[in-house]
């Protein structure tokens, strides 16, 4: 990693969600979606190069010419360009981050209100029936602050466990959708082609007491541990990703298993969709422009 970073503001007069996908596609970054009062700026913040910044604008600028035509409208954008200390980026996005509860987990920071502290207003107002989830912020993805996560969080818990039931993860990120099924009683498979990401979920599930099955750098088929078959399987990963490893996301379930797919943009829904019709959707869950799918194999 590189003793700094670059923050790059993106402002495009339209298209903003279009805009956000496509940063996403390129970059393979996070994102941050900021709402003014008549457009969205979209920041990245990553250790890249300058190169592939100016290899994003000239991107860029090729789909506001091609949104341009196909809207007869003038669709274009403004940028800046901010070099900035890494340690500055990561003290920043680590105070950022403040406890959440998502249906019947809390999710804290290590230094958030612990859970039977009485600063902690629950939504259901009992604590009995709340699990605590302590998650060290990092640079993977995943606290449960995203739409995307917190609708997998959902999905999660309206599946059925048994002393049997096994979950894939891929994507892992932080590991917290893992983590939260193996509160729930699953074991746990994990995967991320990112190896911070693989780091950190370990670190999560220590300091949690939860245990991991198998963890391995890579994709679904690149680690022996890999049992296969799966009764539930996760994905919140870009639309374009999911799509590309469809067949093997299919593959991975057992009969009856449920796929849960997430990080999608409302534009892409029905291209994912596509992708995976041989299952039965039984469930899709909005948040503003993002999309989560609950499917079953049969």
């Amino acid at each position: 990693m590189m003793g700094f970073y670059f923050e790059v503001c993106i402002t495009p007069n339209y298209f903003s969600d279009i805009f956000a996908s496509e940063i996403i596609d390129f970059t393979k970054e996070a994102i941050e979606q900021i709402n003014n009062n008549s457009s969205t700026t979209i920041i990245i913040r990553a250790d890249i190069s300058l190169s592939k910044i100016n290899l994003l604008l000239n991107r860029l600028q090729d789909l506001s010419n091609k949104l341009s035509v196909i809207n007869n409208i003038d669709v274009n954008f403004t940028h800046t360009i901010i070099k900035k200390q890494n340690k500055d980026w990561v003290d920043e996005y680590k105070n950022s981050i403040t406890p959440i509860q998502c249906c019947r987990f809390y999710i804290r920071p290590p230094w958030g209100d612990i859970l039977e502290s009485t600063n902690i207003s629950f939504k259901n107002n009992k604590t009995d029936n709340i699990i605590e989830i302590i998650l060290e912020p990092s640079l993977a993805f995943g606290s449960g602050h995203h739409s995307s996560t917190s609708m997998c969080i959902e999905a999660l818990e309206s599946c059925k466990y048994s002393e049997n039931t096994t979950l894939l993860d891929v994507g892992c990120g932080s590991g917290i959708l893992a983590l939260c099924a193996n509160k729930l009683g699953a074991s746990v498979y994990l995967c991320d082609i990112d190896e911070l990401a693989v780091n950190e979920a370990k670190k999560n599930f220590l300091n949690n007491n939860a245990i991991i099955s198998a963890i391995w750098h890579g994709s679904i088929n690149t680690n022996a541990n890999n049992k296969d078959k799966y009764d539930i399987v996760t994905a919140n990963i870009i639309a374009s990703v999911l799509i590309e490893h469809s067949l093997e996301l299919i593959a991975s379930l057992k009969d009856n298993g449920i796929l849960i797919l997430s990080g999608i943009l409302d534009i892409y829904e029905d291209s994912v969709l596509e992708c995976f019709r041989e299952l039965k959707l039984i469930d899709r869950k909005y948040d503003k422009e993002w999309i989560c799918l609950k499917l079953q194999k049969y």
